[in-house]
């Protein structure tokens, strides 16, 4: 009977907490209506700390911070939709928008054309897409393997051998792309504060090598107390490497 109330308890937290993200979303797309930019921005956050995650609310939140006039949030919050919905149209066009205005012009590495189009359902599906399809994949292994082991026709048990392989070799792509993405995701920051000082070392006291200004994108690759180590691309394939304090960045997850 315990444990019976501990689960209603938490699926009546779980809705509430639901609740109250809805809400704050709502509220938020209302002060966005009007023009309440900033207020807006309060409130798309208390929707994801309430628990919701969706690519809705990162386009909202980052078009939001655009508004306020707040580049590099607003920049980290478009990623992050694309993120979970890389095929919106209306994300891709703000994003390129909020780049073209950083001041430093120094942006994620892209990938060439030809490897997108190879690779195109890693760069087509999202996230969570990508996870579900492996669950679902895996689950489609399980039941071709145990049709093969209660099998008694050869036939079946023959092609069950073959779905099976499939099936395993399918799960993996999709759960090697989910990962890849996560980690890439997991890795990537935009500099939100107005400029961040670059060191050569993880503390203030070490000698400051370069400046990054609001909105660039770089690749975390450490952390070491409050400073982590970041690679910048530069445009002519150059990359240059160094330290900042991890408040001066967001990242992506």
């Amino acid at each position: 009977m315990k444990k019976l109330f501990a689960i209603l308890a938490f699926a009546t937290l779980a809705q509430a907490s639901s609740f109250e993200a809805a809400k704050y979303f709502a509220q938020g797309n209302t002060a966005y209506t009007n023009q309440n930019y900033q207020e807006a921005v309060e409130l798309y956050k208390r929707s994801q700390k309430e628990g919701l995650n969706s690519p809705a609310l990162y386009y909202n939140l980052a078009n939001a911070c655009y508004k306020s006039g707040d580049l590099g949030s607003a920049i980290a919050n478009y990623r992050k939709a694309e993120l979970f919905d890389p095929r919106d149209p209306d994300c891709a066009a703000n994003l390129s928008r909020a780049l073209s205005q950083t001041e430093d012009s120094i942006s994620k590495k892209e990938v060439p054309p030809a490897l997108r189009s190879f690779f195109f359902l890693y760069f087509y599906l999202g996230l969570k897409e990508q996870v579900i399809l492996a669950l679902a994949f895996w689950v489609v292994f399980w039941l071709a393997l145990i049709v093969l082991i209660l099998s008694k026709n050869e036939s079946v048990k023959s092609a069950m051998k073959k779905f099976s392989l499939a099936f395993f070799i399918i799960t993996l792509l999709f759960l090697g792309s989910a990962l890849y993405k996560y980690y890439d995701a997991a890795h990537q920051g935009v500099i939100i504060s107005e400029q961040a000082k670059v060191h050569a070392g993880p503390d203030a006291s070490y000698t400051e090598i370069f400046i990054l200004k609001n909105g660039s994108e770089v690749k975390v690759t450490k952390k070491e107390g409050s400073f982590v180590k970041i690679l910048v691309h530069q445009e002519e394939g150059e990359s240059q490497a160094g330290w900042l304090e991890a408040s001066q960045i967001e990242t992506i997850l």
